[in-house]
């Protein structure tokens, strides 16, 4: 008869780390827990058991921790697991008098360490099952183990509540979906007993006990198996959780806060990693998987994406720039202070739910910088949008840079300037192919630069490429001033990378 064993986390948190790895690196943590931290937990609460009872029948104990190391367990895991960010905390190592020989008076001052908590989330009513399909206990054996279990209260670190239960099956319906297997893959690493383990020597010995135990990178008796984790059950939320979503709705408003936000130069690099997270969320919709990316599409797939990626299903970018708007409007003192997604069509219940979910983490907007993250937080639906963005005005003046688009030529092969390519020239034919009437007039804006150097959107293959040459995405972009002869409602927004907040005016009348 299989042995399987219940385990519940009341407060919903495991709390431990892997054998002789240190919390800061490792990248794993301990999931599933170990059958080795099971045996070694058995044997502890044994000493427990025999002082109250006192009963010291260590053959049986033996026997007992011998069945269940000599097969490797399997699992029945909760599909909504998840490892939980670190938690940090300085704690007290010592009181020591601070330095004498300065004018001060000497004080004691308590001296600290950082230390790092690692947890797997898992929820309080979804048990964790362990099964050894092949080991079979007598009714001594079993007696014994109920015993053990009912007095192990935590397991890993202390904070890692837990209760224990000996279970005649596994439930109806439930079958193993987490198997260990020896050879190195994916999976997570688990330390195991060896079959031939010697429980004297190797279990019931703490590691400075004996030389043979100690500056061992495992312990004596064991070995590293892998477990391929199940999949991770991918929520899609009814339709009637969507109704709260307006069917009207073409623009969603964030607030931007953080210690530091971006400059406007680096306003792009806000919008397209937030973009990114976008098209990473309905991905995961339309493929009904959490690690789908937009890559792993198929041509019918992408095309429901069109919108927000600006290309249809087989690559080809959409006409009209009719897919979404990602910008960065500035507060009064010209500090990054929305982020407005918006479009001319309105947006579906999963478009709105994939752009408010990709708000949930932080952003970091400047690579290698730690710390420099921004966070978003979602407006309510009915909040206006900035007057001096939608307008209607007959002036309107840059907000962000306007950068011409790099299949245009401006110069002859013999050096000459094409005069349609002039930066103001190109401003009014984006204008118009955008259905805006012609400008009376399209002059440099000093306020408060004419131009500057921008980034602006590229591709991952063009990043490679320019980081391989040493070089950034990089351009020069222009600041003007547009003048029309009746008023004109916006946004406007032409330009390179227009869709990620360059070329965007705002409204000087309205």
């Amino acid at each position: 008869m299989p042995v399987v064993i219940s385990q519940r986390y009341p407060l919903g948190r495991f709390h431990a780390t892997r054998w002789n790895q240190n919390p800061f690196e490792d990248p794993h943590g301990e999931w599933p827990p170990s059958p080795w931290r099971l045996l070694r937990a058995l044997a502890a609460r044994w000493f427990q058991y025999s002082r109250e009872t006192g009963d010291r029948n260590e053959a049986v104990r033996d026997e007992l921790l011998q069945t269940l190391a000599s097969s490797v367990p399997s699992y029945r895991l909760p599909e909504l697991t998840w490892r939980g960010k670190a938690l940090r905390q300085y704690v007290p190592t010592a009181v020591e008098w601070t330095d004498k020989s300065k004018a001060k008076p000497a004080v004691k001052k308590p001296q600290r360490t950082l230390v790092e908590d690692h947890f797997r989330a898992v929820a309080p009513d979804e048990p964790i099952y362990w099964l050894w399909e092949s080991a079979s206990l007598n009714k001594t054996q079993e007696t014994l183990l109920r015993h053990l279990l009912d007095r192990m209260l935590y397991f890993g670190r202390a904070e890692s509540h837990c209760r224990l239960e000996l279970l005649d099956r596994l439930p109806d319906g439930c079958e193993p979906n987490c198997r260990l297997s020896p050879k190195q893959g994916r999976g997570c690493p688990v330390l195991v007993p060896r079959p031939d383990v010697n429980l004297d020597i190797h279990l019931l010995l703490a590691p400075t006990d004996d030389e043979r135990m100690a500056r061992r990178r495992i312990p004596a008796g064991t070995m590293w198996y892998y477990a391929e984790l199940p999949r991770k059950l991918f929520i899609q939320h009814s339709p009637s959780a969507m109704t709260c979503y307006p069917s009207d709705l073409t623009s969603i408003q964030f607030a931007i806060g953080g210690r530091v936000v971006p400059t406007r130069e680096r306003w792009v690099k806000l919008t397209e990693r937030f973009r990114g997270r976008v098209l990473r969320r309905r991905a995961q919709q339309v493929a009904q998987r959490r690690e789908a990316a937009y890559g792993d599409l198929t041509a019918d797939q992408r095309e429901n994406l069109s919108l927000i990626a600006g290309k249809d299903g087989n690559g080809h970018p959409l006409d009209s720039h009719r897919h979404a708007y990602f910008a960065v409007w500035p507060d009064e003192n010209g500090q990054a202070s929305r982020l407005i997604c918006f479009r001319n069509s309105s947006f579906t219940p999963d478009e709105v739910q994939a752009i408010l979910a990709a708000s949930e983490q932080p952003i970091t907007w400047e690579s290698g910088s730690d710390g420099w993250q921004v966070r978003l937080v979602p407006l309510p639906f009915d909040t206006v949008l900035p007057s001096r963005l939608i307008g209607p005005s007959t002036s309107w003046r840059s907000v962000s840079a306007f950068v011409p688009p790099r299949a245009r030529r401006r110069f002859r092969r013999h050096g000459r300037l094409r005069p349609g390519e002039r930066p103001s020239r190109l401003v009014s034919k984006f204008l118009q192919k955008c259905g805006f009437p012609e400008p009376v007039s399209v002059v440099p804006s000093s306020d408060p630069v004419d131009s500057e150097w921008v980034y602006i959107h590229a591709t991952l293959a063009e990043r490679r490429r320019l980081r391989d040459q040493g070089m950034r995405p990089v351009r020069l972009g222009y600041h003007f001033q547009i003048e029309f002869s009746k008023p004109v409602s916006g946004p406007l927004c032409i330009g390179d990378s227009s869709h990620f907040g360059l070329g965007l005016f705002a409204a000087v009348e309205w």
